[in-house]
């Protein structure tokens, strides 16, 4: 999972006309821009210097456009140091796939439970493309923890989350160069292979879990089961944390623990699959 998102000037772009080459509602395209450099900002949160000099735009118009979103509650400004933030009425907007189901509702037991016995990082997520949504996450008390964001996405190949799911829906041969080829072109996190996927599943299908190494993030480590169900996609659960508490021995007892709680409190419908 990712567990901080960097940014690089001007990299956030927003929707253009495929036949004029730019947005058909000039002002709709950079209110949206906007709202993507506060969601790649994350809780610091940015100055309105900042976001006038990563989007390109003129402070006057940045101000004005500000002033609209937070009129709705898509931008909200800290009292104590005048940083902008993404607001509430954005992340209610969410796009959770299954959220007619209630997954965060259905899973949030077993989230806490998976987090108050880790002290780590949970996350709830589904497939979307080649891609993992995150759905839900529980944080722990510690001190030291990872940050994440609801709603990002992140390619599946290099994800304990989306290995999980590849696993257990039997994605294999040839459909695996679409995973793979996901991960090329992304400003952070390692290029995979679809040779070396192909062979990272084959070790997730045998002993039940999936993990990765500091391939999606430097200094991150993450450990998931997926779950499937007779009808409708499987979802996967996954523990991330600091590379220092998340060794070859505790990613091991991990990987046990998140089956083991999942056995026992997943919602009724969804199954581990078989392990091999």
């Amino acid at each position: 999972m990712t567990a901080a998102e960097s940014r690089t000037p001007g990299s956030i772009t927003g929707p253009t006309d495929p036949a004029s080459g730019s947005s058909p509602v000039g002002s709709v395209d950079k209110a949206l821009m906007l709202l993507q450099i506060l969601a790649a900002a994350g809780p610091e949160g940015m100055s309105l210097r900042d976001i006038a000099a990563e989007s390109g735009l003129n402070k006057a118009s940045v101000h004005r456009l500000l002033r609209a979103l937070m009129h709705r509650g898509f931008a909200d400004q800290s009292a104590s140091d005048q940083q902008y933030h993404l607001g509430s009425a954005a992340l209610d907007l969410t796009p959770a796939f299954g959220a007619g189901e209630n997954l965060q509702t259905l899973f949030a037991p077993v989230l806490a439970s998976i987090s108050q016995r880790t002290q780590e990082l949970v996350h709830l997520g589904q497939m979307d493309g080649t891609r993992v949504l995150y759905l839900d996450k529980v944080e722990p008390e510690r001190t030291v923890r990872v940050w994440s964001r609801i709603g990002s996405r992140a390619p599946a190949a290099r994800t304990a989350m989306g290995r999980a799911m590849l696993a257990a829906d039997g994605v294999r041969a040839e459909a695996l160069a679409a995973y793979a080829q996901a991960t090329e072109g992304e400003e952070t996190g390692t290029v995979i292979s679809a040779a070396h996927l192909a062979e990272v599943l084959e070790q997730t299908a045998g002993r039940g879990w999936s993990a990765e190494v500091e391939e999606n993030e430097a200094g991150i480590a993450c450990v998931g089961v997926a779950l499937t169900r007779s009808s409708g996609r499987s979802i996967a659960v996954s523990v991330t944390g600091p590379i220092e508490r998340m060794g070859t021995a505790r990613r091991a007892a991990i990987g046990q623990l998140l089956r083991e709680e999942l056995t026992r409190l997943a919602p009724q419908g969804y199954a581990l699959p078989p392990r091999g």
